[in-house]
């Protein structure tokens, strides 16, 4: 999601029409937040159609996840039974849908904004490796993004988690007792979700969605699970500010990803007899947010 900047400032309202800028990291990571107005709306907003005939996503260089591999890690024994239950069938619907087909058009075999040479991906469905419950030695209720980090490379080193290659994704969920700061923002009061990697490292990283419990139902967390995974594939190494640069890969000039345009803008995801809540997304083939309602497989 696109970076914010959450100033300290009393009574900060997110108004109706988007706005981009500098996010200040704790600890040198980036994070593109889903702000909490955009997971609550329920309608799009107003003007966005005419806003987003302008726009145009644009490349930067660098990784997008061609064959995306999603992990989905439960933090510890007491995520919401619901999620433990059913965001695995979700997720592995997801990666073989007709959801991922639409993005191929944002594979990366095109010309750049600034004269990298490409990573020459191509987008196609993905697999699901997985869940896993893990024993997390963080302790506290209160997490920084760091310390998520730092607990997936312990769990991975560990063997309690998948080792993970250039196509793997690790979708996080939480109890919805802990707290997640990044920077000045806080979970469940400033943002829904967001998607991270490490934007000193290009090869080797770590790609990975915080998906925090804000208590809003089950069809929250398909929503905001399905933006940060569209997001991840799309512009796996999101980098601070609100002026794009390698190696991030599918921006708009202002730093928008490609379900930052579509808030409000939801569809649906037919598999195994039921319908799941998913976002809808920006395509450059209309200059417009999808519309679609997908299948799997």
């Amino acid at each position: 999601m696109r970076l914010l900047r959450f100033l300290a400032l009393a009574g900060l309202v997110f108004g109706a029409a988007p706005v981009a800028a500098t996010a200040a990291p704790d600890d040198g990571g980036a994070y593109h937040l889903l702000p909490m107005s955009s997971l609550l709306a329920t309608r799009p907003a107003p003007g966005a159609r005419l806003r987003n005939a302008a726009r145009t996503m644009l490349y930067y260089g660098g990784p997008v996840l061609p064959k995306i591999k999603v992990v989905s890690v439960i933090w510890g024994s007491d995520v919401s039974k619901a999620t433990v239950k059913n965001i695995g069938p979700f997720l592995s619907g997801l990666v073989d849908s007709s959801f991922v087909d639409q993005l191929t058009q944002y594979s990366t075999n095109f010309a750049t904004m600034n004269g990298h040479a490409g990573t020459h991906q191509t987008i196609a469905r993905g697999t699901y490796a997985g869940q896993f419950t893990i024993a997390p030695s963080h302790k506290t209720t209160s997490l920084t993004d760091a310390a998520i980090q730092a607990e997936l490379r312990a769990q991975i080193a560990g063997r309690h988690l998948p080792a993970p290659n250039q196509n793997t994704l690790y979708m996080v969920y939480f109890p919805s007792y802990i707290t997640i700061t990044t920077g000045k923002a806080v979970s469940c009061r400033d943002f829904g979700a967001y998607h991270s990697a490490n934007p000193r490292t290009v090869g080797g990283n770590l790609f990975y969605g915080v998906m925090p419990d804000c208590s809003l139902g089950f069809a929250s967390e398909t929503f905001v699970s399905s933006h940060e995974f569209a997001e991840a594939l799309t512009d796996g190494i999101p980098t601070p500010g609100s002026h794009p640069a390698y190696p991030q890969a599918w921006n708009t000039s202002d730093g928008y990803e490609i379900a930052d345009l579509c808030e409000g803008h939801r569809g649906t995801l037919a598999l195994g007899g039921k319908n799941y809540t998913v976002t809808q997304v920006f395509l450059n083939t209309t200059k417009a947010c999808s519309t679609g309602s997908y299948h799997s497989p």
